[in-house]
């Protein structure tokens, strides 16, 4: 894992961890919604999987309204 990786596993560990649970393996990132651990996502760079952390975060909330 690079610094760069490290960091941004960091970053979005301390961002989503009460809503995903997230690691990056192999160079694949992958994040698992706590509240329906089937409901994954992956991702090959860390910006992708923010992208979808925000979309699919956002999917949550318009969906509980």
């Amino acid at each position: 894992m690079t610094s760069e990786d490290a960091t941004a596993l960091f970053h979005f560990r301390c961002l989503w961890d009460s809503a995903y649970a997230i690691s990056l393996t192999d160079g694949i990132w992958v994040a698992r919604r706590r509240d329906n651990p089937t409901r994954v996502l992956t991702a090959d760079t860390a910006p992708e999987l923010r992208w979808l952390l925000r979309a699919d975060y956002g999917r949550r909330l318009r969906t509980r309204t």
